[in-house]
């Protein structure tokens, strides 16, 4: 799984390239067969003025059913990339166990035998 991490508005650190990459490969590692590429993007949308400005947006591409998009905001950009894993985890979940079932009925080919296994 390729995983790109942006920061807009702010240097991409050495620490927050390694909690981006740790997060989403804790997230998706389960389905690192299906998931082709994550896109991260960071941003400090208010930059000096503080509140709920930092956000991470992902971008995931996912073998054969497209690209889903996960995004969260929180004060603390360490969290925002938490959440925003948390919920492309969630949205990568359903295509890919509709896709485990139909080939499980005899359904569509699937480029790999084995099922992930689901967490």
């Amino acid at each position: 799984m390729l995983i790109e991490t942006r920061a807009m508005g702010f240097d991409l650190t050495e620490a927050i390239r390694m909690h981006v990459e740790s997060r989403i490969e804790s997230a998706l590692g389960h389905f690192s067969r299906w998931v082709l590429k994550v896109t991260a993007r960071l941003e400090d949308i208010n930059a000096d003025h503080g509140g709920i400005d930092k956000r991470c947006s992902l971008v995931v591409a996912i073998r054969g059913h497209g690209v889903v998009a996960a995004e969260a905001m929180d004060r603390d950009l360490y969290a925002a990339v938490d959440e925003a894993s948390r919920r492309a985890r969630k949205l990568v979940v359903k295509p890919v166990r509709r896709h485990v079932q139909q080939q499980r009925k005899g359904g569509r080919w699937s480029p790999n035998t084995a099922s992930p296994a689901f967490g």
